[in-house]
């Protein structure tokens, strides 16, 4: 069953992206797959998700499709999603294209995935996945991750949106954190 926000987050989105594709140019229907012609189309889109009166994050596309009868805008081009926790930026993430889905919001970054917190934690990945409900961003495949404290490599990664509570497992590198036994 649906939330009251989230029944309003997705009327914002549609409202925006009718919005956006009432002024949009067509395009190159030739690189679509055979019979697969987009039903909606946005150019460098920018989509504000809300909670409480509150930013939580603003997503930045370059171009976007949508498919008729699918939950998912796919994102290609380029994608940048910026992260805000009471209204405040902390973090943001950056990839080479993304899958969105409107109906659970998670969404799915993917290629040359580079995370950046504003507290200096900077980590890198070719996949991330975002669930918008739990607020956390992870990851099942190879993973490098830097700070101030840390120079890790490792697999299947969870953390938090501000990167400030993160687990990393198979973990290889150094690290200049105390360990309490």
């Amino acid at each position: 069953m649906k939330t009251k926000v989230q029944n309003k987050l997705i009327a914002i989105f549609f409202i925006l992206a009718i919005g956006f594709t009432a002024c949009t140019k067509t395009g190159d229907y030739t690189t679509f797959p055979e019979g697969r012609v987009p039903d909606q189309e946005i150019w460098n889109a920018v989509i504000t998700v809300t909670r409480a009166g509150k930013i939580d994050s603003r997503i930045y596309a370059t171009h976007i499709v949508r498919y008729q009868n699918s939950d998912d805008m796919i994102i290609s081009d380029s994608m940048r999603i910026d992260f805000y926790k009471d209204g405040e930026h902390h973090s943001y993430l950056t990839a080479d294209s993304g899958i969105v889905n409107e109906v659970n919001d998670k969404i799915v970054a993917i290629g040359n995935v580079v995370m950046v917190s504003d507290s200096g934690f900077t980590g890198y990945a070719d996949s991330l996945f975002y669930i918008s409900d739990s607020n956390k961003v992870y990851t099942n495949g190879a993973i490098q991750i830097y700070s101030k404290e840390d120079t890790l490599y490792g697999t299947d990664f969870i953390s938090d949106t501000e990167f400030k509570n993160w687990t990393i497992f198979n973990p290889l590198g150094k690290t200049r954190r105390k360990f309490e036994k």
